[in-house]
């Protein structure tokens, strides 16, 4: 406007523009105000959300110790081959940096000698979904072709070597199926576009996963900052100024178990070439001393993670080597069973010096149940029936005492019911009764049933580890305890018995003493004696060696099956030192020949692994003494 014009314009005129130009200048003053003072926080998080991602990097997962501190689960460093997208980033569409990736890890498979294991569709969706950190070619790599990438690295500028925690089980099988595995696991909060979490290694079974909260390490935090796509500014080491800790990550804690690794070693050993299982308790506590199932698999196949083939295998395997017989597998008990009838008719009264004359089978209307001696064992009274296993006696003893009895007896041993031991997939067993026949079947309780059970066969069935608590209960005089894995801390108070025996004390060691004659004069005798073996000649055929601690024990055989696929399941279940025992111990072979030829043999060269033996030869008269050193 024309300075002559300004001069004609009309006051009010100008006084209106300059409030507009005075509103303007507020609003503007306002304005930078909001965004350079009062919400500057809110912009500044905003910028930062835009460019930086979180990444959460796992703490280390927690050792797994025996309880004198042998490692049975640690963690060793594993090496990986990894590829920085940024690297490889071309201009226009994501498909061509998808190319440019595909193109340089078939370039350095062919260096390393060793298969491509990503696929397309891996790399793009991590592209598209964390191509600020880097993708993982090949994970746990052995030191040949870690080695041999390491000599090449400098041909491959946009791949690194890093090293990732993996798990590792030093003693290999040992005492696999309790252990247990891992495998690789995302966290289920690891969905958030800004947020990328690291693989952690996650409990899969056994303790391992029981106690997957408590081996956790606790997770670090670190920050990348990114550019406008997304990627991170290249750099070939992780720690440069576009990376930053914010939070450490820190190790979860051990796990000490009860178990004894040297112990468990020797009762693995006895079940090698054998379908079985094993446990051994410590009467005192309930501590699990030695848990085992045969066949096995070594842990450390599953680090990083199984193979296909190797599952396959395992999965088709016959003899179910991935089946945790111990807590899981049902048998029934067979002639174990028997002290439990003995104590269910000492409760209702039965004298234990009343005779009963064996004949080799007992007959009940058109029910012949023969005993194992043909020909019968003649006059018996309880403790010799024990003693010699005597089915007859034993028919007769059940059916005197009534179902009811034998029922509630086995249950107060914790038959029928899971034993509530720190591993998952316990079975419960089958406690049969009329209502529980009826049920399943359809069909009344004969006194038939109260036969077969009497003598552990029919319906009854039970795991190796309740077989355990009974020889535990049997050996400390009445009582119960829940058998665990995870030992107590040492200023933890003792547990406690979660139940007692309702049997008189003297009834109870009754049982005890026939269950003593077993193993010094009955069908247990190789509980207690070693003899020498079949190929011996000479003066070592007149060699035996006795456990240097008296010893109760139980045999039994359990007949499984008809005609061809007939077959014997073969029991023990014992303890020592018989006073004052501190290893109880049940072990179930499957497709043995007797509990004492196939088991009982074993049984002595777990007792002796702790409490040793002592030489003896066989003189005048079938009598034996000592060697002295």
């Amino acid at each position: 406007m024309k300075e002559e014009n300004l001069q004609q314009a009309p006051p009010l005129f100008i006084f209106a523009l300059g409030i507009f130009f005075t509103v303007c200048f507020l609003v503007l003053v306002i304005a930078l105000f909001r965004i350079q003072v009062r919400d500057v926080a809110e912009f500044t998080e905003s910028q930062s959300v835009q460019t930086l991602r979180t990444m959460h990097v796992p703490g280390l997962r927690g050792r797994i110790l025996d309880r004198n501190g042998r490692v049975l689960a640690d963690v060793r460093p594993g090496h990986d081959i990894v590829c920085r997208l940024e690297a490889f980033r071309r201009s226009g569409s994501d498909s061509n940096t998808v190319n440019s990736v595909e193109r340089s890890i078939d370039a350095l498979a062919k260096v390393l000698g060793v298969p491509r294991t990503v696929s397309r569709a891996r790399i793009a969706r991590h592209l598209s979904m964390s191509r600020a950190i880097p993708l993982v070619v090949w994970r746990d790599v052995n030191d040949e072709v870690f080695a041999r990438y390491s000599e090449n690295a400098s041909y491959f500028p946009g791949f690194s070597g890093t090293v990732r925690a993996e798990r590792v089980y030093p003693y290999g099988s040992l005492a696999a199926h309790a252990i247990g595995y891992t495998g690789r696991d995302r966290p289920e909060s690891g969905n958030d576009f800004y947020h990328y979490y690291e693989m952690e290694l996650k409990g899969r079974s056994g303790l391992e996963g029981l106690y997957n909260s408590y081996l956790s390490g606790v997770s670090g935090v670190k920050h990348i900052r990114v550019d406008a796509r997304g990627f991170k500014p290249d750099s070939p080491d992780d720690e440069d100024e576009n990376v930053k800790s914010t939070r450490a990550t820190s190790s979860g804690p051990d796990l000490v178990l009860t178990i004894d690794a040297a112990l468990q070693a020797v009762v693995e050993r006895q079940l090698e070439g054998h379908v079985g299982a094993a446990v051994v308790l410590d009467p005192r506590n309930g501590e699990v001393l030695a848990i085992a199932s045969s066949p096995t698999y070594d842990l450390n196949d599953f680090v990083p993670v199984l193979s296909k083939d190797k599952y396959r295998a395992l999965a088709d395997d016959p003899a179910m080597p991935l089946l945790n017989r111990a807590v899981s597998g049902l048998y029934a008990p067979g002639s174990t069973f028997k002290p439990i009838t003995a104590l269910a008719a000492l409760s209702e009264g039965w004298d234990p010096s009343r005779q009963y004359d064996c004949k080799g089978v007992y007959v009940l209307g058109n029910l012949r149940l023969h005993c194992w001696d043909r020909y019968g064992h003649g006059s018996l009274d309880l403790r010799e029936a024990i003693n010699n296993s005597c089915n007859s006696y034993f028919c007769n003893l059940g059916r005197e005492a009534g179902t009811n009895a034998v029922v509630n007896a086995s249950r107060a041993f914790g038959l029928g019911k899971t034993t509530g031991i720190d591993l998952n997939g316990e079975a419960a067993g089958i406690v049969p009764d009329g209502v529980w026949k009826r049920a399943r079947f359809d069909e009344p309780w004969y006194q038939g049933d109260t036969c077969q059970m009497s003598i552990g066969q029919g319906m009854l069935l039970a795991t190796p580890l309740q077989m355990a608590v009974v020889a535990a209960a049997l050996g400390n005089k009445g009582k119960i305890y829940k058998p665990f894995l995870h030992a107590r801390d040492r200023f933890a108070p003792p547990p406690e018995p979660v139940s007692s025996l309702p049997f008189k004390a003297e009834d109870i060691e009754c049982v005890r003493r026939g269950m003593r004659d077993v193993c010094e004069i009955g069908t247990g005798r190789r509980v207690y004696i070693r003899y020498p073996g079949q190929d011996a000649t000479g003066p070592d055929r007149r060699k035996r060696f006795l456990l240097k601690v008296p010893c109760a024990a139980k045999t039994g055989t359990a007949e499984i099956g008809r005609g061809e696929t007939r077959r014997k399941n073969t029991w023990v279940i014992a303890f020592a030192p018989y006073d004052e025992p501190t290893m109880a111990v049940a072990m179930v072979v499957e497709r043995g020949d007797s509990g004492g030829k196939t088991v009982a043999p074993k049984i002595h060269n777990i007792f002796a692994s702790v409490f040793g033996e002592d030489e003896y030869r066989v003189i005048r008269g079938g009598e034996i003494e000592k060697v002295e050193d």
